[in-house]
């Protein structure tokens, strides 16, 4: 096994080894035992709803990569575990400090991600890949109690992955220990967590010459030249987290037990929370000499590149709740005041300091049968970011046709610190912008299989890399968003398909104007229902448009109006089997290499991974 996994699964030996020692769970007899529940830490808003069960399902098992995720739309630099940028046009809107880069957010484990399991007996999961060029995709989650009010656990998740250019390697870790302890009434509850990311990325600038890869003049893809030959980036992180809950009445409390057979007070005087969050989050990114030529600046042409960014946080939350465990209440609010005191710094002398209080509330009204209303407001107050604020309200109905639901919101947020203030050895800049507003409305409409939906998002003051990669402000952009979903069932057949129209008003969002997304798959059950195969094509497809390019300097996409990426369709083929509660497929990816069309890139420059097998196993124990 590789030897910077080896740790953690030791961890996870001695836990599965011991599990003898340690008793069930008592309340788990309420619930269903073939099944195993999850929650995550905003528990005291979901109430009675809190618990999930987890996906034991076939379908889309071959789907492990955090991209390719179903919903998901990435352009990539043609390899896992490197930085993506979305082909759906998304901002990222959370009131509170924001550094700005979110490049590799799909390849981060994030707080609010954390899975907490309730179920009495052990529960491991096991998912291991393996692909091409010695590809290892690695993931472990596991977690099992330690007597009857203490549960600890760990997740796992490991990337390995050479590609098939050169300096294209991928090697990301994530790390989460967990633990919940909750007293024997129920009333008390704490929850924590240690996260550890580490993302070690080679940096090749693309391709030197497209002409190489698109007359296929070398199919062996690891002699074609590319831009940099020493680039690295590195994203590291490390947080601590707690949470503590408190439930204010002796009749409540955050027993399934209770949720589910409790018929007792109907009006919760609800629940305290208190949370802490300690994180580190360092950004490197280094280079020799020989690489200047790439770049349009160097400041410094004596000495080897090291950029360093690093971000201290420390974020508090209290919280009041009346959410029940036992009760859907007609009236559902929540009010919270989050501190954040944040130190910024880089390898100058500068260093910044934060402080910010974000109070919020949460209303979600249900008087009416088959009808919810929710709104939810926060507004920054402090040294910084002051004014900016999330306004948001939503109408959900149900009737025998289908669902109707309707969101309107509103925000204001100034662009993360990166766009204010970057000092690197090939970028620096010192800017000082307008506020960003967005105004969103969004219809959608579902019954049984389908979905269906518009969006409206209306922009100003958006903040942009430019065609120099240097940060600048539009004045008003608009999206329009149109998207729908079906998937039908014609005997042992199944098709699910998915198409999503973007129209932005000018040229300074750059997304497809068209996303299609199908699979088509036979399944059937085999041995007397003792086995499930499943086999199918997976196929993507985005129109032809002006992508981002990607600078590895500054790490993130940028404007360019020199090639077009697109109209190639992605087929891949699969071939699932399910045996109890072990999954495992095989699967044949980029079929259309063989129509000798070899202008696969998502990212100008990165050409995606010519055909590939990939083999991976799922294993699941919980009895």
């Amino acid at each position: 096994m590789i030897k910077s996994i080896k740790y953690p699964l030791l961890l996870l030996l001695f836990l599965i080894t011991g599990s003898g020692l340690y008793s069930q769970d008592s309340i788990i007899a309420a619930l269903d035992s073939s099944k195993v529940y999850f929650f995550k830490n905003d528990l005291e808003l979901k109430g009675v709803d809190m618990f999930q069960e987890i996906d034991t399902l076939i379908t889309n098992v071959e789907k492990f990569d955090p991209l390719m995720k179903p919903g998901n739309y990435y352009a990539t630099l043609g390899n896992l575990g490197l930085a993506h940028n979305n082909m759906v046009f998304d901002p990222f809107l959370r009131s509170g400090f924001d550094y700005g880069i979110h490049t590799y957010d799909r390849y981060l484990l994030h707080n609010d991600s954390v899975s907490y399991y309730w179920f009495g007996k052990p529960y491991t999961n096991l998912f291991y890949v393996m692909g091409p060029k010695k590809e290892q995709n690695l993931m472990i989650d596991h977690s099992q109690n330690i007597g009857s009010l203490i549960k600890i656990g760990l997740n796992f998740r490991y990337t390995q992955s050479p590609g098939m250019y050169l300096r294209q390697k991928a090697d990301d870790k994530n790390l989460a220990l967990k633990a919940r302890f909750h007293t024997k009434d129920y009333r008390y509850m704490v929850m924590a967590n240690y996260l550890h990311n580490i993302l070690k990325m080679e940096e090749n600038g693309g391709i030197k010459y497209d002409s190489v890869f698109e007359e296929n003049v070398k199919p062996q893809r690891n002699g074609i030249e590319v831009n940099l030959q020493e680039a690295n980036n590195l994203v590291k992180e490390d947080s601590y987290y707690i949470k503590q809950l408190f439930a204010l009445s002796q009749k409540e409390s955050m027993n399934p037990a209770d949720t589910l057979k409790s018929k007792g007070l109907k009006i919760s005087p609800g629940i305290i929370s208190l949370s802490t969050l300690i994180s580190k989050f360092q950004y490197k990114f280094e280079d020799t000499q020989q690489d200047n030529s790439f770049y349009d600046q160097t400041y410094d042409t004596l000495n080897n590149t090291f950029d360093s960014t690093r971000i201290f946080k420390i974020e508090n939350t209290l919280s009041w709740s009346n959410a029940s465990f036992k009760h859907k209440q007609k009236i559902l609010f929540d009010i919270s005041v989050k501190q954040q005191y944040i130190e910024h710094s880089d390898d100058t002398v500068f260093k910044n300091y934060y402080n910010l209080l974000i109070p919020s509330g949460y209303v979600s009204i249900r008087f009416i049968k088959n009808m919810n209303l929710d709104f939810y407001g926060d507004f920054v107050t402090g040294s910084d970011y002051v004014g900016d604020y999330n306004l948001k309200g939503s109408l959900k109905y149900k009737t025998k046709y289908g669902t109707l639901s309707l969101e309107l919101s509103s925000s204001q947020h100034e662009a993360g610190r990166y766009f204010f203030r970057f000092y690197s050895n090939h970028y620096r800049w010192e800017n000082n912008f307008a506020k960003q507003k967005f105004n969103i409305q969004k219809f959608d409409y579902s019954y049984k299989n389908l979905q269906a939906g518009v969006q409206f998002t209306n922009t100003s003051n958006l903040v942009y890399l430019d065609t120099l990669s240097i940060p600048a402000q539009s004045n008003s952009v608009s999206v329009l968003k149109i998207y729908a979903r079906k998937k039908f069932t014609i005997k042992k057949w199944s098709f699910d398909l998915k198409i999503i129209y973007q129209n932005p008003s000018n040229d300074i969002v750059r997304i497809p104007d068209f996303i299609g997304d199908g699979a088509i798959y036979f399944t059937s059950n085999l041995f007397k229902n003792a086995a499930v195969l499943q086999t199918g094509l997976d196929l993507f497809y985005n129109s032809n448009y002006y992508s981002n390019s990607y600078m590895p300097a500054s790490r993130f996409f940028y404007l360019q109006n020199e090639k077009e990426t697109g109209n190639y369709v992605y087929a891949n083929i699969f071939l699932n089997l399910q045996i109890k509660r072990s999954r495992l497929f095989v699967s044949y990816s980029n079929l259309g290499f063989y129509l000798k069309n070899f202008r696969y890139y998502t990212t100008p420059s990165y050409p995606m991974q010519d055909p590939a097998f990939r083999f991976g196993i799922s294993w699941m124990f919980y009895d």
